[in-house]
């Protein structure tokens, strides 16, 4: 583990909002954040004390190490409102999955919390955790990804709560101005909560496309 500054710069979030042309929509959007289609999941879902909210950005570029890191970002908001036990999130165990190119773990990881890369949520708390997971080489922009998968988890009291959440890409006849996109109240736009994680085991963990065949990244620990 350690802990990281890092700029991030989306044309979903800042002055570059204009071009933008594409919205990623969850197929279970049931909530809007900031302007952004969410799903909102009660969890646990048999006897709800909270939920568990995810949304995306897109794609973004982190300028790390003198060079532009172009990164999916996906934003996972978990309100605990009445469980006494605090839960957990693991950021190790929320993965990206693409159709074609398999799946992988957040290489880069924003929150207002930092414990990393485990975070606690205490009864009548809500945190936001930004992940930011790596693309393969030939989908780097909006147009070639037409659909990714969340898969993500809590731990409760009453057990690991485990989903998955599909989002798709949709045209944007006209893209919301600048500052109406996505930011948490107190935080900043997305990537701009002051704690950042860095996976360790980054670039052993990402996509890696192999031409004329299928990557397949799920490497274990």
């Amino acid at each position: 583990m350690r802990a990281i500054t890092v700029l991030v710069a989306s044309s979903a979030i800042f002055g570059c909002a204009e071009t933008q042309s594409y919205i990623y929509t969850p197929q279970t959007a049931n909530a809007i954040a900031q302007n952004l289609p969410a799903s909102r999941t009660p969890i646990p879902p048999e006897r709800p004390e909270g939920t568990v909210e995810v949304t995306s950005t897109g794609i973004t570029e982190i300028p790390v190490t003198g060079q532009n890191v172009q990164v999916l970002h996906v934003r996972m908001v978990v309100a605990n409102d009445g469980d006494d036990v605090p839960w957990q999130i693991d950021t190790r165990q929320q993965f990206v999955s693409i159709p074609g190119e398999g799946r992988s773990l957040a290489m880069y990881v924003n929150s207002d919390r930092k414990t990393f890369p485990i975070i606690t949520i205490a009864r009548h708390e809500h945190h936001v955790v930004d992940l930011y997971f790596p693309l393969p080489e030939n989908l780097r922009d909006e147009a070639h990804l037409a659909s990714f998968e969340v898969q993500w988890q809590v731990t409760t009291p009453a057990r690991v709560v485990s989903s998955h959440t599909t989002f798709d890409r949709r045209e944007q006849e006209q893209p919301e101005p600048a500052e109406a996109w996505p930011y948490w109240p107190g935080y900043g736009p997305a990537g701009f909560g002051p704690y950042w994680w860095y996976d360790p085991f980054y670039p052993n963990v990402v996509f890696v496309h192999v031409p004329r065949g299928h990557a397949h990244v799920d490497h274990h620990r």
